[in-house]
């Protein structure tokens, strides 16, 4: 019998999915435009036996529940939608990538942890304390969290400002004296917009202004999200050993919609990436909610595949 760590397979909750039929939105009924965006990593290993000549290999799989993030206000529409409901709609999905649920919990290529939710948007430490804009030590030469130039020793000194030495990170504050545990282990039960791959391709070299500006405004507000990590089934069950095969996360805006109506977009605009390696990132657009809608064909944006990207290796499901 396989004893799976607990931070991975929880009492080994195994789900096997029951398709629904998807039901078709009538007409007259208007339509909004959920925008995407996609991240997605993989193993070259992996990479060379899922894709052939002939297409996606065909995987069986087992899903199981991951980490639930509420964010930082009361939402219904999270707790509305089953973690049942929400893998339904990605297995049907999945079948795009030819992925098919496994017929029993001990059986299956991959094991797939699902985590979702919402995002949580800290407010920018600046505004918080309201620092004086001809301060050096809040606003260097390059702008906030920049440098500013000291020439009060006769060399010219670069001198950091004052988010290099009062980091608006909090998993680096919170190694500070000054705040509790219990302030810590809140800060782990949340996820940041930067962590579902945008933060990666903020930090992408040659990249232009106008992309720079429209990867800030993603950060900008919550987001609802689900992140697919496939491991290695086998190689679990059969020698207790825990091997990420690949990550894909998968994000919408929050505001204006609900977790009932994104999480359908979320699975459907993903349906050709899960399980991909991407040198770049997606922006997809469909329609929210399920069913079927006379909104022009699926529009995809702003993609680059690579098909020897890095091997995955964390088990974090935010993006470090």
């Amino acid at each position: 019998m396989i004893t799976a760590p607990a931070s991975v397979l929880p009492l080994w909750q195994a789900l096997f999915i029951g398709l629904s039929a998807i039901a078709v939105i009538p007409s007259g009924t208007a339509a909004k435009t959920a925008r995407v965006f996609i991240d997605s990593e993989a193993s070259e290993t992996y990479n060379e036996k899922k894709e052939s000549e002939d297409g996606a290999t065909y995987e069986t799989y087992v899903f199981i529940k991951g980490n639930f993030y509420a964010g930082d206000f009361k939402d219904r529409s999270l707790s509305t939608a089953t973690f049942e409901e929400i893998v339904g709609t990605l297995a049907e999905n999945m079948k795009a990538r030819n992925y098919y649920p496994s017929a029993s919990p001990k059986e299956g290529d991959l094991l797939i942890v699902v985590h979702y939710g919402t995002t949580s948007v800290e407010q920018d430490l600046e505004e918080i304390f309201l620092l004086d804009s001809t301060d050096p030590y809040a606003q260097g030469e390059g702008g906030i969290g920049g440098f500013y130039s000291d020439s009060s020793q006769g060399d010219t000194q670069e001198v950091a400002g004052f988010s290099e030495v009062y980091s608006d990170d909090f998993t680096d504050l919170a190694d500070l004296n000054d705040f509790a545990s219990d302030n810590v282990a809140q800060h782990q039960k949340s996820m940041k917009n930067n962590r579902l791959g945008i933060g990666k391709a903020l930090n992408r070299r040659h990249i232009n202004k106008t992309e720079e500006f429209d990867l800030r405004v993603e950060l900008e507000d919550e987001r609802y999200f689900i992140i697919l990590m496939a491991y290695d089934y086998e190689k679990l069950r059969t020698a207790n050993e825990r091997e990420l095969l690949w990550t894909t996360r998968f994000s919408v805006p929050a505001i204006g919609t609900n977790f009932v109506d994104a999480y359908p977009a979320l699975a459907r605009a993903a349906s050709a990436y899960y399980g991909t390696s991407l040198e770049k990132y997606a922006k997809t657009s469909t329609h929210f909610g399920t069913g079927t809608v006379e909104i022009g064909t699926l529009e995809t944006v702003s993609v680059e595949e690579d098909g020897a990207s890095a091997t995955v290796s964390s088990d974090n499901p935010a993006q470090k």
